[in-house]
């Protein structure tokens, strides 16, 4: 039986339980920051679109990621992100990618949310960085299962 979308802990729940590992993609290192208590939502037939948001660095260190001064801004970026799908939608925060070239969070959530209304609001309120978004249909949340661990 399908969980009711009730249960699900807010976007930002201090509940859930993240872990995090590196690996490397296409010769350059990659942190993954998963959100384990997603794993109970995999696949939830009312959180079918995969909602990402990405954001060029500016500047990379020496290790090919975001120097400690630009990833304090885009940790601010991503609670600002958070803070504003809460208001707008149900959802789970599954995923964040850093590599030297940006940093993704992906969320799951419900269709029928506004998201070209959600990125211009982003967009306006972060002036020092490009948030690119892209949202697709990912049913079986297939990018949370190749990350996940």
């Amino acid at each position: 039986m399908a969980r009711d979308l009730g249960a699900l802990p807010y976007i930002s729940d201090p509940s859930c339980k993240w872990s995090v590992r590196e690996t490397n993609y296409d010769g350059a290192p990659l942190f993954i920051r998963c959100n384990i208590t997603a794993e109970e939502w995999i696949g939830h037939a009312q959180l079918p679109i995969k909602l990402g948001f990405a954001v060029p660095l500016q500047l990379s260190n020496e290790h090919g990621l975001p120097n400690l001064n630009e990833n304090e801004t885009l940790n601010t970026v991503e609670d600002l992100i958070i803070r504003y799908l809460t208001t707008q939608t149900r959802g789970i925060h599954a995923l964040v990618l850093t590599t030297g070239k940006m940093k993704e969070f992906v969320f799951y959530i419900p269709r029928n949310v506004d998201i070209q209304a959600i990125h211009e609001n982003i967009r306006q309120s972060v002036l020092e960085h490009n948030v690119q978004c892209m949202a697709v249909e990912e049913p079986n949340w297939e990018s949370f299962q190749l990350f996940s661990f």
